[in-house]
């Protein structure tokens, strides 16, 4: 095997170990395709007659169908990555690590990892006896997953600076913010 193999072996083995350490709880196992896009990987961390503590590991562009969880609010936590998240009737949410999104009961949404991103989350979820944990839908359409971030309540500011008159030197700065 050439030195330039060896090496180029060597740093995808590192890069397959640095990715497999950055998972903070071990995935148990691969979440049912009849209601995930791409590979979804699972762990219930814990589980009691009220609530239930669970970590996703979304691979690039991999997603859940769309669904509600009956009488019982979640709470989402993106742990590492970029993930969206879009409720029924709303815009498409970025989510970045750190970020939490609390859903409130009987709300359609969906949740998963961007193209550009794997995305670990956690949920913690109420657990209503007799009822559901999840109600599944439908599928999210490819245009829904495509559909570009958009948000309400921007505002854009636009200032220009002209310097001195002999020199002619304009700057122009453009601000966006979003609430």
């Amino acid at each position: 095997m050439s030195k330039r193999r060896i090496i180029i072996l060597f740093a995808l083995v590192l890069s397959i170990t640095a990715a497999a350490q950055e998972t903070i709880f071990p995935a148990k196992f691969t979440a049912p395709a009849e209601f995930n896009t791409g590979k979804v990987h699972i762990s219930v961390l814990s589980r009691s007659e009220h609530q239930m503590t669970t970590n996703f590991l979304f691979e690039r562009g991999s997603h859940n169908s769309w669904h509600y969880h009956p009488k019982a609010t979640q709470v989402l936590m993106v742990l590492n990555g970029e993930a969206y998240y879009q409720e029924e009737g709303k815009p498409k949410q970025l989510l970045h690590k750190g970020d939490v999104v609390t859903t409130p009961p009987n709300v359609r949404h969906w949740n998963g990892a961007t193209p550009d991103s794997d995305c670990e989350c956690m949920t913690v979820s109420d657990l209503i006896p007799g009822e559901e944990h999840a109600v599944q839908l439908r599928k999210v359409t490819d245009e829904e997953f495509a559909n570009p971030i958009t948000y309400e309540n921007m505002i854009v500011r636009i200032a220009e600076i002209e310097g001195h008159a002999e020199d002619s030197t304009k700057i122009r700065i453009l601000e966006i913010y979003a609430s």
